[in-house]
């Protein structure tokens, strides 16, 4: 008898929890504060009614910590992307409800048992986690200085002639701040001129603050993945922070069984938009716009570095041209190929990983 199916619909505070039998007729469903105390009672629940796989919506976010004590208990966690629960819910018109999230989740974990694990990088990997925690930090990092640097120029294009006359009105905008250092802050000037150059000069100091600490992560992360023993650096394109965010991301790259669900998850693979050909493959495609857009960004950069230091990339781009593709669509050619190839690393590593896991024990 195929046991019950289990899903969870994280918030902030709460989670709820929906079962649902082998059919997905619904059984039960009760919420529970996002807490310690919550989890131990959901598990009683979940163990109450014999469920071994439980989906949960969200495992990165509100739902990692659920994801993490169910993977603790020896429950089969898997992720239930949104879409999935949302479908489930569209084909029984169903309103939208934290207890109807809760067994549509259940329910799309029960139609797709091979739902990957879910993505709480604990469960996976402490390592992998560590490196997301530090990746995130210098993302805070960069983007809080990007921000910053917005303001400057906005900033210095308000600042009076006397003082935008000795900058350079080109280049990039942390040289002309630099140059700011360099000016009298005793210029005889307006007093919201001279706010402006006082507030500007002091942000000099700060924003040098920021880019020592954002080395100092890139070195730690750097550090991390030599810990970890990954070879996506030696991929042509893909830094530090590229093979950190791709480590991230993916997880475990297991959970992917073919090259083509990794182009599909990260938007590279092509979409079929056809018919009437019956079992032959399809004749028209279309751009994938959805997938992760993190993992999309990574790889086009690694096209573009590779087209311009490695011959053989210039070549293949240059052949899909000649063979009527447009260069947009060369570009994704590519991009496809990189896919296979570093989801096939990432898979060569992982195993490798494993097997000095196992003989270290």
């Amino acid at each position: 008898m195929t046991p019950p199916v289990g899903g969870i619909d994280p918030h902030q505070d709460t989670f709820t929890v929906g079962i649902v039998d082998a059919h997905g007729v619904e059984i039960t469903h009760e919420t529970f504060d996002n807490t310690a105390a919550g989890y131990v009672a959901a598990i009683d629940l979940l163990d109450a009614h014999g469920v071994c796989r439980v989906g949960v919506e969200g495992s990165a976010k509100w739902g990692a910590h659920v994801a993490i004590a169910l993977a603790a208990a020896g429950f089969d966690a898997r992720e239930v992307p949104p879409s999935r629960s949302a479908a489930q819910r569209r084909s029984r018109q169903l309103g939208k409800t934290d207890a109807v999230d809760a067994v549509a989740s259940a329910r799309a974990l029960g139609a797709e048992p091979t739902l990957g694990p879910v993505q709480a990088l604990e469960v996976y990997d402490p390592l992998v986690a560590k490196i997301e925690a530090v990746l995130e930090h210098r993302r805070a990092l960069v983007a809080a200085r990007t921000l910053g640097l917005h303001h400057v120029a906005d900033q210095i294009a308000k600042l009076p002639t006397e003082i935008r006359d000795q900058l350079t009105s080109h280049g990039k905008i942390e040289s002309r701040l630099r140059r700011l250092a360099d000016i009298d802050p005793d210029i005889d000037t307006t007093p919201a001129g001279k706010y402006r150059l006082e507030w500007l000069q002091a942000f000099i100091d700060q924003d040098r603050t920021a880019r020592r600490e954002i080395r100092r992560l890139e070195r730690l992360i750097d550090e991390l993945a030599d810990h970890h023993g990954t070879t996506l650096r030696d991929e042509t394109g893909i830094g530090p922070i590229a093979a950190a965010t791709l480590l991230c991301e993916v997880g475990d790259p297991h959970r992917f069984s073919r090259e083509s669900k990794f182009a599909r998850w990260s938007g590279t693979g092509a979409v079929a938009l056809s018919s009437g050909e019956g079992a032959a493959n399809p004749v028209k495609h279309r751009l994938d716009f959805r997938g992760n857009r993190r993992i999309n960004s990574v790889l086009y950069i690694a096209s573009v570095t590779q087209q311009r230091s490695q011959p053989e990339a210039a070549a293949y781009l240059a052949r899909k041209a000649t063979e009527g593709k447009t260069r947009r669509e060369a570009r994704r050619a590519h991009k496809r190929q990189l896919a296979n190839r570093i989801i096939r690393r990432m898979w060569r590593d992982e195993t490798a990983r494993n097997s000095t896991l196992t003989l270290a024990a």
